[in-house]
């Protein structure tokens, strides 16, 4: 069972667009998203992104998806208060940009079972996990990461504290956030049961303390 991609996907890597020079580029984060779906993308890229927004849009609070946001995107400041006002309404905004994507298209695509795969028996395992970090990341954050667990699906959550860990690292400068081998490998090892691809673990390698 193969996801449709070795790298990050879904909602964890649309926050890649969000770097400090992406208006430069677009007017709106809505533009941002619409810039980067480029008509040879893959569909089951988009179908991801919108799946994780819908369970984001469903399952948690305004206040809860804000607070995600914030902590997996690097350019965060002032990105509610200038640009989409709440989490929901940001959630509202990714949905339409997918489905004029999706609507462009002559067939009606579907994710594949592992791309579907949730993962809702690695609920406990995953909340351990954002658990152990509870003491480096924000409180805010890690509750909304352990309610994303319970109410989205782990593989969702684990995704976003996949993002949300080298962007506190980054913050802390030049302190940083280091992981210990152990906390690496069990990441790895959830990646592994998740059937990730060969990089939506491996990218945070670096913040291994050797």
């Amino acid at each position: 069972m193969e996801r449709h991609t070795e790298f990050m996907f879904g909602v964890p890597w649309i926050m890649g667009f969000f770097h400090q020079d992406w208006k430069l580029d677009a007017s709106t984060p809505a533009e941002a998203v619409a810039n980067e779906f480029v008509e040879e993308l893959e569909p089951a890229a988009v179908l991801s992104v919108r799946r994780d927004a819908r369970l984001l849009l469903d399952h948690l609070t305004s206040a809860q998806i804000k607070a995600l946001w914030k902590g997996g995107a690097e350019a965060t400041e002032s990105f509610f208060q200038r640009h989409v006002g709440e989490g929901d309404e940001w959630m509202r905004q990714v949905i339409g940009v997918c489905d004029a994507w999706l609507s462009r298209r002559a067939d009606t695509p579907a994710l594949s079972e592992a791309d579907r795969y949730g993962g809702v028996e690695l609920a406990g395992d995953v909340l351990a996990e954002v658990h152990e970090f509870r003491s480096v990341l924000d409180t805010e954050v890690t509750d909304a990461l352990a309610e994303c667990a319970r109410s989205c699906t782990p593989d969702l959550a684990l995704r976003l504290l996949l993002r949300a860990l080298p962007m506190k690292s980054a913050s802390l400068s030049p302190e940083y956030l280091y992981l210990s081998r152990e906390q690496y490998a069990r990441l790895e090892a959830l990646g592994n049961a998740f059937h990730y691809g060969e990089y939506v673990v491996s990218d945070i390698k670096y913040l291994v303390d050797t």
